[in-house]
């Protein structure tokens, strides 16, 4: 025991240590602001979130609004009922109010997937053998990046929707691409809390077997299989029968507009926000994403994704730079060129800019060694000026939240 203590010792440290940071962020909003988790039943305050869906719904206990998420209530509420349960007992034994007592624990829980992820990503990075100080800042700019802080302190389902991508991607890692039905069984969260992201899935199906249909339709088998016994076993079909519906009413979200400003609005709002705090103001009753960023912050971001790509390219052949570079281009597909939800496509961030993250060790891994000190001072440069550019955002959220959302 003591042996796998110190071998994991690194990421021990660092889940606690993220979630320490995450939950004293969260403590500064929740002693004075219920914006991030209660908005009084309207959504879309901030930057086109469901603040609050989760918590107004009561999704954990009652499996509302579960159409396009289609296991989420089953496989979150293992821990999100209990949530419930004990923020009831801890309200009534306590006589506190259970809006904030719920609100502040449902927001601990995101803390917890959230570094999670972020320690599983750490745990990729650290197999590539880079300097550790490379390793440190990398991980820094995921920790730090707008996504990933305010999808850690709101209550939204996208947090989740990311812990499946980068929990299948892990398994992935750790079984080597050895060929196993452990992988089939760790998709069954990518279909169940965000059904689009089974993509990632059939991605991998495609570059793991290629031509050997027999294997593919073997292991689409047995995780239809499994899926469906896990959908009939927690009485979750109700979802499926809804989804098609869903499915299409949500096409009033695609924006249609030239594909240059497609193109613009792929940078900016899209792209750019997976690091630093989207433009936003506010205006009649909501924080809208809109504007364009600070020019240095967009040149500093575009270095940052161009070198993540060529860390990508660099490393194709490789399994998880493939996924990871299949990940950017879905997004961008469905976000930038279809153009889903691109008006506010800055809450899509989280299903990718874990991708970037991870493309950056690989740049680092195939950089000469003359180069690398100057890299070091880039992702310096990169890490202080998102550090600056979020606290200013948050800001104006904690300004915002004070002012029309008091505790």
């Amino acid at each position: 025991m003591t042996e796998k203590i110190l071998k994991y010792k690194s990421e021990i440290l660092l889940y606690i240590s993220v979630a320490i940071l995450y939950i004293i962020i969260s403590l500064v909003f929740c002693s004075k602001t219920t914006i991030f988790y209660d908005t009084k039943n309207t959504y879309d305050v901030l930057l086109d979130t469901d603040t609050g869906v989760l918590f107004n719904l009561n999704v954990f206990a009652l499996a509302s609004d579960n159409s396009k998420h289609i296991l989420f209530m089953q496989i979150v509420s293992i821990l999100g009922y209990p949530i419930y349960l004990l923020s009831l007992k801890i309200a009534h034994d306590f006589n506190i109010g259970f809006n904030h007592v719920y609100g502040m624990s449902l927001i601990l829980l995101q803390i917890l997937v959230s570094s999670a992820s972020i320690t599983m990503i750490y745990s990729i990075i650290k197999e590539l053998n880079i300097k550790k100080w490379i390793q440190r800042l990398i991980i820094g700019i995921m920790i730090f990046s707008f996504p990933q802080i305010f999808m850690s302190v709101n209550i939204e389902r996208f947090i989740y929707g990311q812990l499946s991508l980068v929990l299948f991607m892990f398994v992935l890692h750790k079984m080597k691409d050895k060929e196993s039905y452990w992988v089939d069984i760790a998709a069954i969260p990518l279909f169940g809390v965000t059904l689009t992201n089974v993509y990632m899935y059939v991605l991998n199906l495609l570059l793991q077997f290629g031509k050997n249909i027999k294997k593919m339709v073997k292991h689409i088998g047995f995780f239809v299989l499994i899926t469906y016994l896990v959908v009939v076993s927690t009485r979750a079909y109700y979802g499926i029968f809804l989804a098609a519906e869903t499915v299409q009413k949500d096409t009033r979200f695609i924006n249609v507009i030239p594909m240059f400003d497609k193109l613009k609005m792929t940078l900016v709002r899209l792209l750019y926000p997976t690091m630093y705090f989207p433009s936003a103001k506010y205006e009649n009753g909501m924080f809208l994403q809109q504007g364009l960023p600070n020019l240095l912050f967009f040149i500093l971001f575009l270095a940052l994704f161009v070198c993540a790509i060529i860390g990508g390219i660099k490393h194709y052949k490789e399994r998880i730079p493939q996924l990871c570079l299949g990940a950017i281009l879905a997004n961008i597909t469905l976000h930038g060129i279809i153009g889903y939800n691109l008006k506010n496509a800055n809450i899509m961030a989280i299903y990718f800019s874990f991708a970037i993250i991870i493309l950056l060790a690989y740049f680092a891994k195939s950089l000469p060694k003359k180069y690398t000190k100057i890299f070091m001072i880039f992702l310096v440069v990169v890490l202080v000026t998102m550090i600056i550019s979020n606290i200013q955002g948050f800001l104006q959220i904690l300004e915002i939240g004070i002012n029309n959302y008091p505790k």
